[in-house]
């Protein structure tokens, strides 16, 4: 697990720099990752002004200005703004993306029906008056819901969710292994066709290959999970490539669902503690971890877990594009830790074997926040 004490994530400094007056810094001697899969460059000097990258080149060629704040990070790392293209925020949302902000977590979205108040902190932030992660939101999640059930309501309901100011609409189709009913395909379909005439990604929560391939084929942009009831075939490689579709694992999701129940040893590493706590430790070491432990689905969340590190392989080798996001947020008994699961997720796809340079898993490639959004660290401005 990457430590704090040797990794800067450049765009936490972005995001933290106040613009009243012309500030600049000048970070040296650092190692930076440009986020596009090229290899570490050693030596490296970074100016920035009021937030902005002014110049960026190896040390012996970069001029540090006068008067300007210089900070030596020999030894240490740079880094790109990681997007988290699957969170959740809700209630009380600015504390959550400022707990985001120090993990380097630079942008998140809340994949779940939210109050007005994540809304009207996305548009201060906009106005530049909130610091932390930025946030983009569905604003409502469709999942079966007593008062929006055929074609023509849920498309009645994409306009007022769009109107309320959602980023992107969001699909549910899961049973929770026979639990719970799904949406229909015809449903479905409405949403996803009313959410395009108004210009927005699409986005669905998936479990099984015949639910994904019914959203894919009804023209969904990004599958929200991976596939995690059997392995995927050639065919539907082929169709999510075709479509151009983004797959968003959410491995570490799968991974808090059993793992607590086997004690882990990062639960007691202080880049896990940060933001846990200790009254809400306690309670992970003992009711969840006995709750976790005896859960009669626990193999099957095992299973899935497992079934998901493979079909991320296999996906990824036949040129799908991945997304890094982690379900991390929503209700506080989830334990879904925002900041601390983003780490975990990249870990767990390097162990899944996606290489760790390949840049990709952590972009939605200029989709996530408009045209041309993407963290990195290779040009100035």
């Amino acid at each position: 697990m990457r430590k704090t004490s040797t990794l800067i994530i450049l765009a936490v400094a972005l995001l933290f720099t106040t613009s009243a007056t012309a500030q600049v810094t000048v970070l040296t001697h650092a190692t930076v990752i440009d986020g596009a899969g090229a290899a570490p460059q050693k030596d490296v000097t970074i100016v920035m002004e009021n937030g902005r990258i002014r110049d960026v080149g190896p040390t012996s060629k970069i001029p540090v200005p006068a008067g300007a704040t210089v900070v030596d990070l020999t030894g240490k790392f740079i880094a790109p703004g990681i997007i988290n293209a699957h969170g959740h925020v809700g209630a009380k949302t600015e504390p959550q993306l400022r707990q985001y902000a120090p993990y380097g977590v630079t942008t998140t979205t809340s994949m779940q029906t939210d109050p007005d108040e994540v809304v009207q902190v996305r548009e201060a932030q906009k106005r530049g008056e909130l610091r932390g992660a930025r946030v983009f939101t569905v604003k409502y999640r469709f999942a079966p819901d007593p008062e929006v059930v055929t074609p023509q309501q849920a498309r009645a309901k994409v306009d007022e969710t769009v109107a309320a100011g959602a980023d992107y609409i969001k699909v549910w189709v899961d049973t929770g292994f026979g639990t719970r009913a799904k949406l229909t395909p015809e449903f479905c379909a409405a949403v996803l066709e009313q959410a395009r005439k108004h210009g927005k990604l699409t986005f669905g929560h998936a479990y099984e290959l015949s639910d994904a391939r019914m959203l894919v084929e009804r023209g969904l942009n990004v599958l929200a999970h991976n596939i995690r009831d059997r392995e995927v075939d050639s065919d539907f490689i082929a169709v999510l490539k075709q479509r151009n579709v983004t797959l968003i694992p959410t491995l570490i999701r799968d991974e808090f669902l059993f793992v607590y129940g086997e004690a882990p040893a990062w639960i007691d590493d202080p880049f896990f503690l940060k933001f846990v706590p200790t009254e809400r430790l306690a309670v992970l070491k003992t009711k969840i971890r006995d709750e976790q432990a005896k859960n009669p689905q626990r193999a099957l969340f095992k299973a899935g877990f497992e079934m998901n590190k493979i079909n991320l392989k296999k996906l990824s080798d036949g040129g799908v594009r991945i997304a890094l996001g982690t379900d991390s947020g929503g209700a506080a008994d989830r334990f879904f830790i925002q900041g601390y699961s983003e780490h975990r997720e990249m870990e767990l796809m390097v162990q899944s074997g996606l290489t760790p340079m390949s840049g990709d898993p952590v972009l939605l490639e200029g989709r996530l926040g408009g045209p041309g959004h993407r963290e990195g660290i290779r040009h100035p401005g």
